[in-house]
């Protein structure tokens, strides 16, 4: 059992739940959590040496072609996302050098006609370049498929725990 820093034995908090084009950042070791990932990718930064993490539920990949909503809500978008969260993790305490990444998610379960197809994918490669272009290494990820997701990620340990809506009930540890 988990207990996040308090009395040895005491209740595991809930975790703090990730809705979609949102991002949560903590760096008192709380759980983050996202539920429902289809084509949406989920993106959990870690610095493992000041124990600051973040986790975002990405639902389109550029914020930058859609400029007014991106202002609004950063978190939509993987390359706003990214910035925003990495930004927020490195005003918390992070080192901006020794960040990682995480990624799950980005399934194509459905069709969006208005999205285009492939929007699972492309959400996944949009992801893989912002961080490329910000130098953060990505160290695992659990992507594509036509499965849902749902994830956990422990920012106290980095651990992100993915479990498959394929109704078998498993859990892969990145």
């Amino acid at each position: 059992m988990k207990t996040y820093g308090s009395e040895p034995g005491a209740p595991e908090p809930d975790p703090v739940r990730v809705g979609i084009s949102e991002f949560e950042v903590s760096d008192t070791g709380q759980c983050l959590k996202s539920y429902g990932l289809g084509s949406c990718v989920a993106v959990a930064l870690y610095d493992d040496q000041s124990q600051v993490g973040g986790l975002a539920h990405v639902m389109l990949p550029n914020g930058d072609e859609n400029h007014d909503m991106s202002e609004r809500k950063p978190g939509k978008f993987a390359d706003t996302a990214i910035r925003a969260m990495l930004r927020q993790m490195v005003e918390t305490g992070a080192s901006y050098t020794d960040v990682e990444a995480k990624l799950a998610g980005g399934g194509d379960m459905f069709e969006f006609e208005s999205f285009g197809d492939g929007v699972g994918q492309r959400n996944v490669i949009a992801a893989q370049e912002e961080l490329d272009k910000l130098g953060v290494p990505i160290v695992a990820e659990e992507v594509g498929g036509q499965e849902g997701r749902t994830v956990e990620f422990d920012t106290a340990t980095g651990i992100l725990s993915i479990r498959t809506a394929d109704g078998e009930g498993t859990v892969e540890e990145l």
